[in-house]
């Protein structure tokens, strides 16, 4: 951006500051925050969220655009327990919620848009800039929404044309060469159809810069997105609901920087890293008023296919890269009946089905420098036979480039069948109870071969001891199929008190679950394993050749000789069993108990509202994420179990008609639970969940008599941590805050907003892991300011 031209921009709305001083204070904050809160109608659910015995938050317009929410990384300390770190790329969208989580693999917090699922991880870290409202629901949703869902729920709705019409307009600029653009048109043409359309574009200049690079930037990218969405009502007892939501993304990414060495600081790695993602989301909801109740049929389809690629040394030198392709197709299928007009008893049934068609391309290629790295690697597990009159060995691999990896298909099959009802059994007192069966499916066919050279010797002082073997060819490889099922049963029970128009209170529990799988990266280490295998297994042969074609048939060599040699050898080399693949690679599903007590109070007419809850989760079989045994890859694993145990709190007071403040907290305190295993002892803390997270916002808003008609003022403060980073909680982040704020000033249709985040540019690791006995981090963002344009047309 242009520093001048914004430096002006900033001082015409300074300037505008003193109109500020005549402000009239006529209009109500409390009523239009109230009214921007609507209701959503779901398929599944009879009441508002807070009328629910469950916790969660809300956001409505106004706020997602205080926070400067436009995708779910934003919502990261917003919401009590909620942590989304902002790293890497978007494929990366690691949610943790209540202390469960997942790092890759499936997720362990579900997403939907306007009620459409979303499948897998690498689709949720997409454009929200039209979201109109976003909701958070914590705790197993499984009983309703079924897998993977086991620490809560993401719903996001955009604006609906049936009521809202006109084009929207939105231009940002701000400071390290970020640009965004948004033009979205609503327009009903008649009482019975209405649609909209809207294109945006984002362009990130960049944070962080390669040193090894020509010093450009390492996190560059830009993001093209489309979206429609068109409803139809036929008659008064169908409408229809159909959208469509294509996003092209193109970035840099992974500006991970090492914490100690001569780039001890700094991003510096010699390959070029990038993602490319082609994202395409289709979605359709038929609604049947039936008379006594409702039927809803929702229909998605989504397609994934992104290219990422990785020097996954992160360093200047050029050991091995990797390179991940996926394409993902995803077809689910639901119908859910729920009950009208009934106040004694309110249900909900359903069935719901899911396939995934997932195609994985994932090679670790080694360079040069890589090939003569594992070629050491190797070697140091060699015995040296030198204290039996040989020598020490040698192993020599001779490919200039070598590659481990393969071509793997992981289709998953997901069936359910649900019904919850909510029942009063006396005046005030309600019983809700629900369960839920599901099937799920999966499996994996992987083709991944490998081919090596390499030589062999033992350097011995003696020449009778001494063995040369030169061209020796492997093919470490696996091809194969392998598969897996398992069944759920997802029971929910809670009692809720009303309280009337003070609130309610509640007591739950619940159970949820998010599937198991494979990991296709664990490949690498296998192919590594059955290299160093088929590698002992040439060179006995070889060396057994080799010796009797010296010895054999020789008067000066005593006999037995070559049976000597061999028996030394072969007692001192290392045994390697041939990996299993199913039980290498695949891990079990997570599942989780959680019990949860809670309260939503309403206070002064609803001008102080708060909602406090306090929950106790067991997990077992968790999943967690971790490095590879090589280093070259995370993959994910079960530990036996983890107890989560916390509190959430979040008050929203009206202290005036025009001046609010907001506050959250959430405390977790969650821990590995390892009966009996001495490895991985009790107590360590679940990595990637913050023990504390916390946020506070002032809003004042008024009008005036001048130019500016209307203006908000919004301040806001949130932290998050401790984090852990590792399962052995030897790497973490401190807790650590940021500040963040926002001007905006309004004439009719038009809104000027000026902006800042981190303004105390508070420095912190978004991300940070180890590998190779190096210590690797992503800083978090630092102080930005920018200015954004609405207008109303």
């Amino acid at each position: 951006m242009n520093r001048k031209r914004l430096y002006y921009t900033l001082y015409i709305i300074y300037s505008l500051c003193p109109t500020l001083l005549f402000a009239e204070t006529s209009d109500s904050l409390r009523v239009n925050e109230l009214d921007e809160v609507v209701v959503v109608s779901t398929p599944k659910e009879h009441a508002s969220l807070r009328q629910q015995p469950l916790s969660s938050t809300s956001f409505g317009t106004a706020q997602l655009q205080q926070k400067d929410i436009t995708g779910i990384k934003n919502l990261t300390a917003h919401v009590p327990g909620l942590f989304i770190p902002n790293y890497g790329s978007r494929l990366t969208s690691s949610i943790y919620l209540r202390g469960v989580g997942s790092r890759i693999g499936t997720p362990a917090v579900g997403m939907y848009v306007d009620d459409i699922p979303l499948a897998n991880m690498s689709s949720m870290d997409q454009d929200l800039s039209d979201a109109d409202r976003i909701d958070v629901l914590r705790g197993p949703q499984g009983t309703l929404y079924g897998r993977n869902t086991i620490g809560g729920l993401i719903r996001v709705y955009t604006k609906n044309p049936m009521s809202y019409q006109g084009t929207d307009l939105m231009l940002s600029g701000a400071t390290y060469n970020n640009y965004r653009t948004r033009v979205t048109h609503y327009h009903r043409p008649s009482e019975r159809f209405a649609f909209s359309a809207g294109v945006s574009y984002e362009h990130l200049g960049g944070f962080f810069r390669n040193r090894a690079l020509g010093n450009h930037h390492a996190d560059r990218g830009d993001d093209l997105a489309a979206r429609w969405r068109g409803i139809y009502i036929p008659s008064d007892k169908v409408r229809l609901d159909l959208s469509a939501r294509y996003q092209w993304t193109r970035q840099g990414g992974y500006p991970y920087a090492a914490k100690q060495g001569a780039d001890a600081g700094e991003v510096a790695y010699n390959r070029k890293s990038s993602y490319l993602r082609h994202l395409l989301s289709v979605g359709l909801n038929a609604e049947h008023d039936l008379g006594s109740f409702m039927l809803t049929n929702t229909t998605g389809f989504q397609f994934l296919k992104d290219d990422m690629f990785m020097d996954q040394d992160f360093s200047r030198q050029d050991l091995y890269s990797l390179q991940q392709k996926q394409n993902s197709k995803t077809l689910s299928e639901e119908i859910a009946i729920k009950s009208k007009n009934s106040q004694r008893w309110q249900w909900t049934s359903g069935i719901n089905f899911q396939y995934q068609w997932l195609g994985t391309q994932a090679p670790v290629t080694f360079y040069q420098e890589g090939v003569d790295w594992l070629s050491g690697v190797i070697n140091n597990s060699l015995p040296d036979l030198t204290a039996q009159g040989m020598g020490p060995m040698s192993m020599t691999l001779k490919n200039s480039i070598l590659s481990m990896g393969g071509t793997f298909n992981t289709p998953t099959l997901n069936t359910g069948l649900f019904h919850q009802s909510t029942i009063e059994l006396v005046k005030n007192l309600s019983l809700t109870a629900g369960v839920r069966v599901d099937y799920e499916h999966y499996k994996m066919a992987y083709v991944a071969p490998g081919n090596a050279d390499f030589d062999f010797a033992i350097n011995s002082t003696r020449p009778q001891n001494r063995v040369t073997l030169n061209d020796l060819n492997i093919t470490p490889s696996f091809f194969g199929k392998t598969s897996s099922h398992n069944w759920h049963v997802l029971p929910k029970a809670s009692l809720k008190y009303d309280l009337g128009n003070t609130g309610n209170i509640y007591a739950s529990v619940s159970r949820g679950y998010r599937s198991g799988g494979y990991n296709v990266q664990m490949f690498s280490d296998l192919l590594q394993t059955e290299m160093r295998r088929q590698m002992m297994s040439a060179v006995d042969a070889g060396t057994e050749e080799y010796l009797r074609n010296l010895f054999d048939g020789n008067p000066y060599i005593p006999a037995g000789h070559v049976e000597m040699i061999m028996g030394r050898i072969r007692s001192n080399m290392p045994t390697i069993e041939s990996p299993n693949v199913a039980q290498a690679a695949y891990y079990k599903p997570e599942t989780a108990w959680n019990y949860e007590i809670g309260t939503h109070l309403n206070f002064l007419d609803g001008q102080l509202k708060a909602d406090l809850a306090a929950f106790w989760i067991e997990t077992h079989d968790l999943q967690i994420s971790q490095m590879s045994e090589s280093g070259m890859g995370r993959v994910t694993v079960n530990a036996d179990r983890s107890r989560s145990v916390g509190m959430e709190a979040s008050v929203q007071a009206y202290l005036t008609d025009n001046f609010s403040i907001n506050t959250s907290y959430g405390y977790t305190h969650a821990t590995l639970r390892h009966s009996g295993n001495s490895e991985h002892p009790s107590d360590y803390f679940v990595p990637f969940a913050p023990q504390h997270t916390m946020s506070v916002g002032a809003r004042y808003v008024g009008h005036t008599s001048g130019w500016v008609q209307h203006f908000s003022i919004y301040a806001g403060w949130k932290g998050a941590g401790r984090i852990y980073w590792t399962r052995e909680n030897d790497l973490s982040q401190p807790f650590y805050t940021m500040s963040d704020a926002r001007l905006s000033v309004t004439h009719n249709d038009l809104e000027l907003s000026l902006w800042g985040n981190n303004l105390t540019n508070t420095r912190y690791d978004a991300f940070c892991f180890a590998t190779r006995g190096q210590v690797f981090s992503q800083l978090g963002t630092p102080f930005q300011f920018g200015l954004d344009i609405r207008l109303k047309l």
